[in-house]
C-alpha cells in the first residue's frame, strides 16, 4: 500500500521541529544587538587610539617608578587615557 499524505502526528511533529529551529535562530547570540554595538564602539575607540585623538576620553597624569636591574630607579610622568562604560574598560598609557 502506498501512502500519499502525512498523518496528523507527522504534521504536528514537523511543526514542532520547525518552531524549535526558528526560535533557536531568533535567540542566538549572533543577532545580539548589544554585542554589535560594542564591536562598533571598540572599532571607534581603536581608531581614536591609533590617530591619537583623545578628545572624548578621560585623561589623567601620574608619576610611576620603574626599577631596572634591581637597583636603577627611574621616575616617569605618564598620561593615562581612559574610556569606561558598563561593558568596556580601556586605557592607554603614554609617555
Amino acid at each position: 500500500m502506498v501512502r500519499n499524505s502525512f498523518t496528523l502526528f507527522e504534521t504536528i511533529l514537523s511543526i514542532t521541529v520547525l518552531i524549535i529551529i526558528i526560535s533557536g535562530f531568533l535567540n542566538s547570540t549572533y543577532y545580539d544587538e548589544k554585542s554589535i554595538n560594542n564591536s562598533d564602539l571598540l572599532n571607534t575607540l581603536e581608531n581614536k587610539f591609533t590617530s591619537n585623538n583623545y578628545d572624548s576620553l578621560l585623561t589623567t597624569s601620574s608619576k610611576i617608578k620603574i626599577t631596572k636591574n634591581h637597583h636603577k630607579k627611574e621616575e616617569l610622568i605618564v598620561k593615562k587615557h581612559t574610556f569606561e562604560n558598563e561593558d568596556i574598560k580601556i586605557y592607554k598609557y603614554e609617555k
